[in-house]
Order: C-alpha cells, then sequence, then structure tokens
C-alpha cells in the first residue's frame, strides 16, 4: 500500500511545509490530531493484516529530480522484502538521502 501525504495535513514532523494557521488554533490543532491518530491506526492495522506500507510525504515530490529519486526508491522497496518505507525530502536528496536503506531506517524511527 503506498500512501502520498500531504505535508501539512498529515503533519510531516520537522518539515518545512507543516506550518500551523494563525486563526482558529483549537481547530487546526483538534484536526490535526485526528488525522494523524488516523494515520497510525490504518498504518498499524495494515501492517498487523500482512501488508507491505510506504509512505511517500509531499515534500519529497516537488522538485523533479526528488520526484525521480522518490520513484526510483519506491521501486526498489517494491522489489524488496522490506515491510515499509518512509520518504521524505530528506530521504530523496543526497547526500544524507537517496539509498532505501536510509528510506527503511526511517520507517523505523
Amino acid at each position: 500500500m503506498v500512501f502520498v501525504h500531504g505535508c501539512f495535513w498529515h503533519r510531516h514532523e520537522s518539515c518545512r511545509y507543516t506550518t500551523k494557521p494563525s486563526t482558529r488554533p483549537e481547530f487546526w490543532a483538534a484536526k490535526f490530531e485526528t488525522n494523524i491518530a488516523r494515520d497510525s491506526v490504518v498504518r498499524t492495522m495494515l501492517l498487523k493484516a500482512g501488508w507491505r506500507v510506504a509512505i511517500v510525504w509531499e515534500c519529497a515530490l516537488r522538485k523533479p529530480d526528488d520526484a525521480k529519486q522518490a520513484a526510483d526508491l519506491i521501486s526498489d522497496w517494491l522489489l524488496s522484502d522490506q515491510v515499509q518505507i518512509v520518504l521524505g525530502e530528506r530521504e530523496v536528496r543526497p547526500p544524507n538521502g537517496g539509498t532505501l536503506e536510509n528510506a527503511i531506517r526511517c520507517a523505523s524511527i
């Protein structure tokens, strides 16, 4: 199962696109908490049911070179026996990112 999450709506931790609206802070806090909780429940249920789960964050797809790298990493992951992968901007950009091993390591955090 491959999810493509918007950094804003699904609260990609430490991402520059995960901003906080200045109006109605209580509404947005509740909305974001609900989204995060639902994402966690769905991911856990899928993993327990034997599905493999990939999360691709919006920031990993914003630039053509990053999107190509993300697609290559997803392709490698699909051919691997790894259960999950998480791809954000940090995981697709060298020197720290760009490898399947790094993206898999991020999934286990």
